[in-house]
């Protein structure tokens, strides 16, 4: 990985959740589909105008990502912080029917209120788990118990990997592990004497 990539002014365009099914059709009209692989976020970043100082500093952390070769860090804009009230550490709990949190696959998880946090996520935000680099999207509103009573987190896509009970959630400033959709990387200088660019990203995953 080759950093973080800085997003001081830029918008968060078209983020796009990404699945791969195949569908298969009988003659008389019946489906079978079939989800082939893990789901990935792509989103793009297009950058405002840019003196020719602040542009060389960004395009000379592009370009040392050799293409779709490395991959580095992106906190999109405005979408990567919860819409709710969240705010402290929120820790993941034990599963009610085990000593451990959920195992890869779980598309739910415990929460309980220790004491350090408090408030609510919505429906849409982002969040992440401390143990993996994966981004995942909460489905359901959910607030916290202030009663010390599990809550349960939904969230999609299912856990790429177990989570154990002292894993934390980010849900501010959520980071995105991508690399760069395609080799080459061009930007371009206006009569006006600013450059602009735009980046397309995906997930790795």
């Amino acid at each position: 990985m080759a950093g973080t990539f800085p997003t001081a002014g830029f918008t968060a365009l078209d983020l796009q959740s990404n699945v791969v099914s195949r569908v298969s059709e009988s003659v008389s009209g019946k489906t079978q589909r079939i989800k082939l692989g893990a789901q990935y976020w792509t989103f793009k970043l297009k950058s405002p105008p840019l003196n020719r100082t602040d542009f060389n500093a960004l395009y000379s952390f592009i370009v040392q990502q050799d293409g779709q070769y490395e991959s580095f860090v992106v906190v999109p804009p405005v979408i990567s912080s919860t819409t709710g009230t969240m705010s402290g550490t929120v820790t993941c709990s034990e599963n009610t029917n085990s000593t451990t949190g959920p195992a890869a696959g779980s598309k739910k998880i415990a929460v309980v209120d220790d004491g350090t946090a408090s408030g609510t996520l919505k429906k849409g935000d982002l969040i992440k788990f401390s143990n993996h680099d994966k981004v995942y999207m909460v489905t359901e509103d959910f607030v916290l118990n202030q009663d010390s009573t599990l809550a349960e987190l939904s969230f999609y896509p299912p856990l790429a990997t177990d989570v154990t009970a002292s894993t934390t959630i980010q849900y501010n400033l959520v980071p995105f592990t991508v690399f760069f959709d395609r080799d080459d990387q061009k930007y371009t200088l206006q009569a006006d004497g600013f450059y602009r660019y735009e980046l397309s990203v995906r997930e790795d995953v």
